[in-house]
C-alpha cells in the first residue's frame, strides 16, 4: 500500500494509530483514574474506542506497557468478541476482572454497572443523546464501593477528543 505524506485528523484512530498517544492516554488513566481497595487498584473503567482496530491497539499497548497487571485487567468488549456476554457479566462483578473495558459501542448505552468510576472518551461523539448516555454510565449510585459506609460520590471523565468543547458550541450535537 502507498503511504501518503499527510494524514487527515479524521483518519486518526480509524486506520492510523499513534502508539505514543495511546501510551499517554493509558498513563493518564493509571495516574488520575479513581482507585479502589484503599487506592491500590484502578476502579472499574470504560475506554470508549472508535472501532475494533482502535480497541485492539489500546489493549495491545496496555499489555505491552503494563504487563504487571496481567492479561485479564483490560479486555476489549465489542461485537467481534466471542462470549462477549460472559465478559460483560465478569466486568459487571466488582470482584472479577477486567477492571478496564475497551468498548466499541457496546457499553455506550443501556448498561447499568454502578461500579464505574472512570470514563475515558477516546473517540469523537457528535450525537447529543449518545453523549449523555455515555456520561450516564458513571452516574449510577453505588453504596459501600470503597468500604462499608463509603459510597460512590463521584466519577471521573477523561475526555481526550474534545467532546465537551464540541457540545459547549453545538449544544444539540450533530445527529448521525
Amino acid at each position: 500500500p502507498v503511504i501518503e505524506d499527510t494524514v487527515l485528523s479524521s483518519e486518526l484512530n480509524t486506520w492510523v494509530y499513534n502508539t505514543d498517544t495511546i501510551d499517554s492516554v493509558l498513563s493518564v488513566l493509571l495516574d488520575k483514574g479513581i482507585k479502589v481497595e484503599g487506592g491500590d487498584k484502578l476502579g472499574k473503567t470504560i475506554i470508549f474506542a472508535k472501532n475494533n482496530r482502535h480497541a485492539k491497539a489500546i489493549v495491545d499497548r496496555f499489555l505491552a506497557r503494563f504487563p504487571e497487571y496481567g492479561g485479564d485487567f483490560i479486555k476489549e468488549i465489542d461485537y467481534s468478541i466471542k462470549y462477549v456476554d460472559s465478559l460483560i457479566d465478569d466486568f459487571s462483578d466488582k470482584n472479577k476482572m477486567p477492571q478496564i473495558a475497551v468498548s466499541v459501542d457496546m457499553l455506550d448505552t443501556g448498561i447499568d454497572i454502578p461500579e464505574f468510576l472512570t470514563l475515558v472518551f477516546f473517540k469523537k461523539v457528535r450525537s447529543c443523546s449518545k453523549f449523555w448516555q455515555m456520561i450516564g454510565r458513571g452516574t449510577r449510585l453505588c453504596p459501600n464501593l470503597f468500604a462499608p459506609g463509603q459510597d460512590k460520590e463521584q466519577f471521573l471523565i477523561l475526555d481526550f477528543c474534545s467532546n465537551f468543547e464540541f457540545f459547549r458550541v453545538n449544544r444539540r450535537g450533530i445527529e448521525v
